[in-house]
């Protein structure tokens, strides 16, 4: 039995910036072949790394859903299923500010006691769990967001 999706939202990296960042070391191998100080080797060999993050990136999208029995989450490629945490395990939730320095970065993130789920911004929710862990999913809705697990978390107690 399929349980009814309250909320989602699909998020991917299109930061700008990050596209032009990710795009200097091609350009920067490209003139060094042309002004003769690298090989074309090596200028093959960081194109094909350019073009693989390139695909990475390109392709990766993180899924959230509130359905009434759970929140599901999907960063593809790297999941090929939906991660569940279900409503009874929650202890409590809120809607909070992302720090990249807490975490290292965006993307999928662990650190002791903590798994993030960000694409881009700052803001999110954090979910705090029975097995003294939480879990942090970015945002770009994070009132919307907060206010679907609110909504489920009540009508399964």
């Amino acid at each position: 039995m399929a349980s009814e999706v309250h909320y989602r939202e699909t998020q991917r990296y299109r930061q700008p910036w990050l596209w032009a960042l990710l795009a200097v070391r091609p350009v920067l191998a490209l003139v060094g072949l042309a002004r003769g100080t690298k090989s074309k080797r090596d200028v093959v060999r960081e194109l094909a790394a350019f073009g693989g993050v390139a695909l990475l990136l390109g392709t990766a999208r993180l899924t959230t859903e509130v359905r009434d029995d759970a929140l599901y989450l999907k960063f593809e490629p790297f999941h090929r299923s939906f991660r569940r945490i279900p409503f009874d395990e929650v202890t409590g939730f809120e809607a909070t500010g992302y720090s990249p320095v807490r975490f290292g970065g965006w993307g999928f993130r662990w650190t002791p006691g903590t798994t993030a789920y960000t694409v881009s911004g700052r803001s999110g929710v954090e979910i705090d769990r029975t097995n003294d862990r939480s879990t942090y999913v970015g945002s770009k809705r994070p009132e919307e967001l907060l206010a679907a697990v609110q909504e489920a978390t009540e009508r399964t107690l």
